[in-house]
């Protein structure tokens, strides 16, 4: 391994905000299937290391809000 490989790498997110990351998207999986059926599984492995490395935001959370909000709507209307 070259020096650069060993250097210690810091993450600008805490360990749970990425736990609840992982969370929101079993949650998806659980619930829709897959909220992102065009994409492919390099797709989100790219998505989730930009995340982690800070180039991007959080490509679940969006999706998650939306999803809990819809099946709150429902569960309010046949209330």
């Amino acid at each position: 391994m070259t020096a650069e490989l060993k250097k210690l790498f810091l993450c600008a997110l805490s360990r749970r905000e990425i736990e609840h990351e992982i969370s929101m998207a079993e949650t998806m999986i659980e619930i829709e299937g897959s909220c992102f059926p065009d994409c492919t599984f390099e797709d989100g492995y790219i998505a989730a290391l930009n995340y982690v490395l800070g180039c991007q935001g959080s490509n679940v959370r969006e999706e998650y809000e939306q999803l809990i909000s819809e099946r709150h709507d429902a569960e309010t209307e046949t209330a």
